[in-house]
């Protein structure tokens, strides 16, 4: 599926389409892939609004992850974790802070920023987006 985000509204809506393909249980491991500034966290801040996380969404480059409850549990979903593999050096590095474990637990959203750096961790029902920017107000989305 691609798509072309002509407002943060757009970017909005989509996220809360992904999160009602969340509620029917589609995936629970979101991987998001594009250049800095493409809208990754933006797209993340709306999803999280969407499952009606009441804290504020920043990129956690530097903390590398972050859990968050879920005030409006979808499906059998409780938490949303957001993680950034930007600093990391290896997949190792996400393994020793339990990667595996937040992959099997059910209750758990993951939403992956860089994911190209743990990609050989990722299941197979991962639901990888594309972000690319267009121009200064647009952007590209393709969802596989």
């Amino acid at each position: 599926m691609e798509i072309v985000l002509k407002s943060l509204k757009d970017t909005e809506k989509l996220a809360k389409k992904i999160t009602k393909d969340l509620a029917k249980n589609s995936g629970s491991v979101l991987a998001l892939y594009g250049n800095l500034g493409s809208g990754k966290t933006t797209f993340t801040q709306f999803l999280a609004k969407a499952l009606g996380v009441k804290e504020k969404i920043l990129s956690p480059t530097f903390v590398i992850m972050k859990t968050f409850s879920l005030s409006k549990p979808v499906g059998s979903f409780k938490f949303l974790t957001h993680i950034d593999t930007y600093r990391l050096n290896s997949a190792k590095d996400l393994t020793s802070l339990g990667l595996k474990d937040l992959l099997k637990d059910k209750e758990n959203i993951l939403v992956i920023e860089w994911p190209e750096k743990i990609e050989k961790l990722l299941p197979k029902n991962t639901v990888r987006i594309y972000f690319s920017v267009l121009n200064e107000k647009e952007r590209k989305v393709v969802i596989k």
